[in-house]
């Protein structure tokens, strides 16, 4: 049975869904665990991101002063997948235990792993990471790895970012496929 991601037309979005927006002016986006490593991105919690509402005001205020995306994910080492629909979403697999391997919808293609360390992913424009002090990652070393980073082609324009997992219903345990956070495009950006 497919998975209905809430906040798509298969399923709607949860009243009070955690929701920001970022631009991805280059058409590049990095994501990782961490991108706090750079000066710019590091931006401290609030308030205690021991509630969700804390976490959702930290993902808020990095969105606002670092155009930088953020869910919580907890030790999960997420993928990063390219939906059937072009969206992007953090996710992890549900297993078939039958052929022992993840079960993988169709029109969908991983895109990225996520690292961790922080219990986050994180993400924001590409030119925004270099223009801020971030290093270029296909030429950089530990801990600016393409292990750790990962750089994905999206279209250019706006975003808005759905952070599932701020919610206080979400169940990081849950059985099957699980959906931190979903990526996808709003407005289109310039040609």
């Amino acid at each position: 049975m497919e998975q209905k991601t809430p906040g798509t037309a298969a399923e709607p979005m949860p009243f009070g869904a955690p929701v920001t927006e970022i631009d991805v002016p280059s058409g590049k986006l990095i994501v990782a665990d961490n991108l706090g490593r750079v000066a710019h991105f590091s931006i401290d919690p609030p308030m205690s991101i021991n509630t969700a509402s804390g976490t959702d005001a930290w993902a808020q205020l990095l969105a606002r002063q670092a155009n930088t995306a953020y869910a919580y994910v907890g030790n999960s080492c997420p993928s990063v997948i390219r939906t059937a629909d072009g969206a992007l979403e953090v996710i992890n697999f549900e297993w078939d235990e039958e052929t022992d391997t993840r079960k993988i919808n169709e029109g969908e293609e991983k895109v990225a792993w996520i690292c961790t360390d922080l219990w986050a992913t994180m993400a924001t424009d590409y030119q925004h990471w270099l223009d801020h002090g971030g290093p270029d990652i296909a030429v950089a070393n530990e801990p600016y790895s393409l292990q750790v980073f990962t750089v994905i082609d999206v279209a250019p324009g706006r975003y808005r970012w759905i952070a599932y997992s701020h919610l206080d219903s979400f169940d990081m345990d849950a059985e099957g496929r699980i959906t931190y956070a979903r990526l996808e495009r709003i407005e289109p950006g310039q040609d």
